[in-house]
């Protein structure tokens, strides 16, 4: 999957990222922001043995930004819960959910294969 596949798939969700830095969103920024909002990017990941690459793909790592521990209430564009959307766009993903004391807001860290 391309990043522009990619990034297509995130913009149809309908949840603000930053277009021009969708893996960081700055500082002065993010506290300006309404929840929900987005930050993603990816990372290419490979096996190698002997000297040559078997397996080469990305894991694309996707940050919800939320004022809520339930991400069941993160709507879609389309109305759809986030998750349920992510699953639809990417089959499995696995969560992580954590609070930033920072900024005040749960941080949930998808992570999937592409």
């Amino acid at each position: 999957m391309t990043r522009q596949e990619i990034r297509e798939k995130i913009e149809g969700f309908g949840i603000y990222f930053d277009p021009d830095h969708p893996d960081h969103i700055s500082g002065e920024k993010i506290e300006t922001l309404e929840p929900p909002f987005l930050e993603w990017g990816t990372q290419k990941r490979e096996v190698r043995a002997d000297g040559v690459d078997y397996v080469l793909w990305e894991r694309l790592t996707i940050l919800l930004y939320t004022d809520t521990n339930e991400d069941a209430t993160v709507l879609t564009e389309s109305n759809r819960p986030f998750e349920e959307a992510l699953a639809d766009a990417f089959d499995r993903f696995r969560a992580d959910k954590s609070y930033n004391d920072e900024l005040g807001l749960y941080v949930t860290e998808y992570t999937m294969e592409v």
